[in-house]
């Protein structure tokens, strides 16, 4: 079945996601470590905010890490639709730590603003900021590009991570320079570090609604829900193909619809032709996991669809 294939991809030593994972990790330690150094050596509080969201980073591949071959685990007793959604579990966590490491250098530029405690960094500072710059953006394309061929919300997750790093890198480099070269203007290295909280809280925000969306089994590309009804109807005795519903599980969408064939036809026939819509469906879509079809009498649909009990 698709379902296991889908979950069971990517074991063994060629792992993607795993391979861009470890590597982002490594380099956020090193980013993380050297943009510390560099900020406390030439005063640079926006240089050091930096360094404390690639440590956080670090917390984020570590979640990346435990939940991407979780939720790739096969279905069970238990689990009928496998583990998919410890995917949006995980970027919730992810959005956590993106939002709680916003309002940790947002307290420390704050509290450096009202005390005053303002020195103006030295120019080489820069250049750690344009490393860090180079190499973010470097690493979300990479996980961007990994993410999207596995479907995984948790991999879009950190990879936007690290496009919100570069972001952060280019605010520290302005306010760096800033501080540097405008007379007067030694306090906009902090206020850098301010702009950089935007940045985080902002990836942090975004990764928690769409995973929050797939909690709540969010209907999915509307373009997609309609192509599918219009796949339903090239086959031949499908009279009318509607109430089109998905719902994804971590990297899958699960699709259920009704279609209405001739009141007259044989059970057997109805069967065969609701499995030829869902084959076509599951060979049009790489990541459809499933598909679900009522049967109707023709007209079925006049009469209403009938109440879903919510309560």
């Amino acid at each position: 079945m698709l379902l296991n294939k889908e979950f069971s991809r990517g074991k063994g030593s060629k792992n993607p996601a795993k391979n861009v994972t470890v590597t982002g990790a490594i380099i956020n330690a090193l980013l993380a470590a050297m943009k510390f150094t560099a900020g406390w050596h030439f005063h640079s509080r926006a240089l050091m905010a930096d360094a404390v969201d690639s440590t956080t980073d670090l917390v984020t591949d570590g979640i990346t890490l435990i939940a991407y071959p979780l939720s790739r685990k096969p279905v069970d007793i238990d689990h009928p639709y496998g583990h998919g959604r410890m995917e949006s579990l995980a970027a919730m966590l992810v959005s956590g730590v993106l939002m709680f490491a916003a309002g940790l250098i947002a307290y420390q530029a704050i509290h450096t603003l009202m005390r005053g405690e303002i020195v103006v960094p030295a120019w080489p500072a820069l250049i750690f900021a344009v490393i860090s710059l180079i190499v973010k953006e470097y690493m979300f394309r990479w996980t961007m590009k990994v993410a999207k061929k596995l479907n995984s919300r948790v991999l879009v997750a950190n990879a936007w991570n690290h496009r919100g790093d570069a972001f952060s890198s280019i605010a520290v480099f302005i306010g760096i320079a800033g501080a540097i070269m405008i007379p007067g203007a030694k306090s906009l290295d902090a206020w850098a570090s301010l702009v950089v909280v935007l940045f985080i809280f902002r990836a942090g925000f975004s990764i928690a609604r769409n995973s929050a969306n797939d909690l709540l089994d969010k209907a999915q590309d509307p373009e997609m829900v309609e192509k599918v009804g219009m796949l339903a109807g090239t086959i031949n005795g499908v009279l009318n193909a509607h109430r089109i519903r998905s719902r994804r599980y971590g990297p899958l969408t699960f699709i259920d619809l009704d279609i209405e064939v001739d009141p007259g036809m044989k059970v057997v026939e109805a069967h065969e032709l609701a499995h030829s819509v869902q084959k076509l469906i599951l060979t049009s879509f790489e990541h459809v996991a499933d598909v679900l079809i009522h049967v109707e009498p023709e007209g079925d649909h006049l009469k209403g669809e009938g109440p879903i009990r919510i309560n």
